[in-house]
């Protein structure tokens, strides 16, 4: 595992993306208060997660090649959880490309969802192993969008996720380590830009937050005038 401190190239390609995405995120969210400006930040945050992990790749290879593809969703019936401006960046996708109809068709799903899982912990979420309700026919259906967290899991073992899927994630998965910590050391970076542009770092659970903004076409601008819109989805049960 690298750290902040770490000389090899993998350490220092990681050190370098959570520099930069520290600093671009606080410049997108001091400047101004747009939205657009916000969200083209993250599209490109997204696209460093991204480039970071094909250059880790090539400085650290996988031990086997990446088992995760499309129609392989055994993962997707965990607790997610991801940041303001990657959920404010999926609604905005959802809106700008999905029909009034499928919009709401996700919206009962979700709601269905939400009324189950809402505040459980990642351990009781994995017992309920309901499917994330962005799934549509095996895959993610905003698979472009989809947030850091997703990213950064890729696993080298296709039977062990099933294993670990029947078992509701008792079971371990072997997974690519250098993929893992380099998205999220790209969520680092956005976090830590969240924070020096004054806004909060919120354990935003990705069910509760699609409830809660699918409906709402002004959220992002609310976010960013510093409304905490996402309260109900930071709460675990007690």
């Amino acid at each position: 595992m690298s750290t902040p401190n770490d000389p090899s190239p993998l350490g220092a390609a990681i050190t370098r993306a959570t520099l930069e995405q520290r600093g671009e995120t606080t410049r997108a969210l001091k400047k101004s208060k747009s939205v657009k400006r916000m969200l083209r930040m993250t599209e490109r945050a997204l696209a460093r997660a991204d480039a970071l992990v094909e250059d880790l790749q090539h400085i650290t290879p996988p031990p086997a090649p990446i088992a995760c593809q499309s129609g392989c969703p055994y993962c997707c019936h965990i607790r997610v959880t991801a940041s303001a401006p990657e959920l404010l960046l999926m609604f905005d996708h959802i809106r700008s490309t999905w029909d009034t109809a499928q919009i709401q068709t996700l919206a009962k799903k979700t709601a269905n969802t939400d009324a189950f899982t809402r505040g459980l912990d990642d351990d009781a979420r994995a017992q309920v192993r309901l499917p994330c309700p962005l799934l549509k026919d095996g895959s993610c259906s905003v698979h472009a969008v989809r947030p850091i967290s997703c990213r950064a899991v890729a696993s080298v073992d296709v039977t062990a996720c099933k294993q670990a899927y029947a078992s509701r994630m008792q079971d371990g998965v072997p997974m690519y380590e250098p993929q893992y910590q380099g998205a999220n050391a790209v969520g680092y970076g956005l976090h830590a830009g969240l924070v020096d542009a004054g806004y909060s770092v919120e354990n935003i659970e990705l069910v509760a937050a699609l409830a809660l903004g699918l409906g709402d076409t002004e959220i992002a601008k609310k976010w960013l005038k510093g409304e905490d819109m996402f309260a109900p989805a930071c709460t675990l049960r007690a």
